[in-house]
């Protein structure tokens, strides 16, 4: 996603100055950025030039842990006594949770057998689903 920006703060040296970005830019603020590094050479009015790299980052990506995530069975035929403890990964906190059987909490308890899913969508809006 291209969602980024460098703010540049250019200070001392003669202005007016002039920005040299390794991504082809000649602006002293850049937005719209993916995850990657950026360098910029500024020129002052004298020649005199500053070297600086920025790194835009990234979270991991989202994603449910189906093999860290327990699954308790139910104890008796009609019993309401399963449970799923979900575990999430990368993404940003905070998440939230959309389950098939309407709950909104990570971890689900009372269950009858069946099959139930979750969507769950990080603070950035990305979504990992999974059925268990």
């Amino acid at each position: 996603m291209a969602n980024s920006s460098i703010d540049l703060e250019v200070i001392g040296g003669t202005a007016p100055y002039t920005y040299n970005w390794s991504n082809g830019a000649s602006t002293e603020d850049l937005s719209n950025l993916r995850a990657g590094n950026y360098d910029v050479t500024v020129t002052d009015v004298n020649g005199c030039t500053v070297e600086a790299t920025f790194t835009i980052g990234e979270p991991l990506p989202l994603m449910i842990d189906l093999s860290s995530s327990i699954i308790q069975d139910v104890d008796c035929n009609g019993a309401a006594t399963g449970s799923i403890n979900l575990v999430v990964e990368g993404g940003t906190a905070p998440y939230t949770y959309a389950w098939s059987n309407s709950a909104t909490t990570e971890d689900i308890f009372n269950l009858l057998a069946g099959t139930y899913s979750v969507t769950v969508t990080d603070a950035n809006g990305c979504t990992d689903e999974a059925s268990f």
